[in-house]
């Protein structure tokens, strides 16, 4: 049975940044953790984050991301395509989630299924509240990220 871990990034004191754990938030109501599925909030990150990392087979990171779009649009990104989104170091965080990966790697745990949900951010300031665009994309990414939930779990039923 393959582990499949839902990664919540950002930091909820700086508005845009904060979409990532808005996202896990909302779908950890909606799904409880089971034994081969978990919603984790990954919030700054860190390489405390490794056990969980090395723990999945399938990993979904959600986070606040620059790809030169309008603020708002969601888009997934997979495999090495993360790298060069991560170089762009919206958020110190990002950083951390390359040398993570890394890790994960060099430990012979690098999850085979690696998987970025990100939202378009428009600012990330010192505010605790997210920008209007960002606020309207978020039930989108919120939806992203639930069908690829449920395509796992419909695959792989809990015991």
């Amino acid at each position: 049975m393959s582990n499949f871990l839902v990664l919540g990034l950002g930091n909820l004191l700086m508005n845009d940044d904060a979409a990532g754990l808005r996202a896990a938030y909302a779908l950890q109501d909606r799904y409880p953790g089971r034994e081969n599925f978990q919603i984790v909030d990954g919030g700054t990150l860190g390489l405390d984050l490794l056990g969980h990392v090395a723990w999945a087979d399938k990993l979904l990171l959600l986070d606040a991301i620059n790809i030169n779009e309008p603020a708002g649009t969601v888009a997934l990104i997979a495999d090495e395509d993360i790298n060069p989104i991560f170089s762009q170091r919206v958020s110190p965080h990002q950083v951390g989630l390359k040398d993570l990966l890394e890790a994960a790697e060099l430990i012979g745990d690098r999850p085979y299924d690696v998987e970025l949900l990100g939202i378009q951010y428009d600012n990330i300031n010192m505010e605790m509240t997210l920008s209007p665009p960002v606020e309207r994309g978020l039930p989108k990414l919120i939806a992203a990220a639930a069908e690829r939930i449920e395509a796992f779990l419909f695959r792989h039923p809990s015991h």
